[in-house]
């Protein structure tokens, strides 16, 4: 049975000042990838680190009935990965040791400190980086640091994934292939992706659902095709676009000018 992710009245800020306010969500499913769109400034990632337990949240967040506002840190990280914008600066660790401390934070798979690291290096192969596995994160690209956070969060095997712009700083081959992965991983394990996503054509690409913010909260959620509209991208984006759809079926977003 796939897992049910529900978000009801959801407040999430910093400092008592709400970015999210009431927000609510249709229920989400296992085996989906969500995309997260909106223009900068909409509330995305304080979404993100909210649902992920990073932010003071009031409301509901509930996974299979269960509620994860008020767990503690290492239960509700047990139950959601998150994937952040960038890695921080500075960290002296490799690669493998990154991903394999990740793993370690939920406990080590079977009590084997052997099927940890093998654990740990599969999900670096997972991620097209097996070659770099012993090569310091400050020594690496922004998009290989990219990958290596996809890593981190992955073999953590959590129920819910979420992941803020995880192909931002990638070329156009390495984000068709993470979203290709995000999406398997979806289907394989039958859990939730939600992903941060500025190009609404990668999105709609890949997403089975699109949840669409403005700094005024939910603009308009539910597939690609009914959601993303000439209406909804001028009022929510500002601009005059066409919505077509290519020799393959995928939607394509072309804009003329602004609003």
């Amino acid at each position: 049975m796939a897992l049910a992710f529900e978000v009801r009245g959801l407040s999430v800020g910093y400092r008592r000042r709400p970015v999210i306010r009431e927000l609510s969500l249709s229920p989400l499913a296992g085996g989906q990838v969500v995309a997260l769109l909106g223009p900068n400034a909409a509330g995305k990632t304080t979404l993100m680190r909210g649902l992920a337990g990073l932010l003071p949240a009031r409301g509901s967040i509930r996974l299979d009935g269960r509620e994860l506002i008020g767990l503690a840190p290492a239960a509700h990280a047990r139950h959601v990965g998150y994937m952040p914008q960038t890695l921080p600066q500075g960290v002296s660790l490799s690669l493998f040791e990154s991903v394999l401390g990740a793993l370690r934070a939920n406990g080590l798979p079977g009590g084997s400190a052997r099927t940890a690291r093998e654990q740990a290096l599969a999900t670096i192969e997972l991620v097209g980086l097996g070659a770099l596995a012993l090569r310091p994160l400050a020594e690496m690209s922004g998009g290989q640091r990219q990958l290596a956070s996809l890593a981190q969060a992955i073999v953590r095997a959590p129920e819910v994934l979420l992941l803020d712009e995880p192909t931002s700083a990638l070329d156009p081959r390495h984000q068709f292939e993470v979203m290709r992965l995000i999406r398997s991983q979806a289907r394989a394990h039958g859990l939730l992706a939600i992903v941060v996503c500025h190009d609404i054509a990668l999105a709609c690409r890949w997403a089975d659902r699109v949840v669409v913010l403005d700094p005024r909260g939910l603009a308009a959620e539910g597939p690609a095709a009914e959601v993303i509209t000439p209406e909804v991208l001028a009022r929510v984006y500002g601009i005059v676009a066409r919505v077509e759809r290519c020799a393959r079926g995928y939607l394509q977003v072309m804009v003329d000018d602004t609003v």
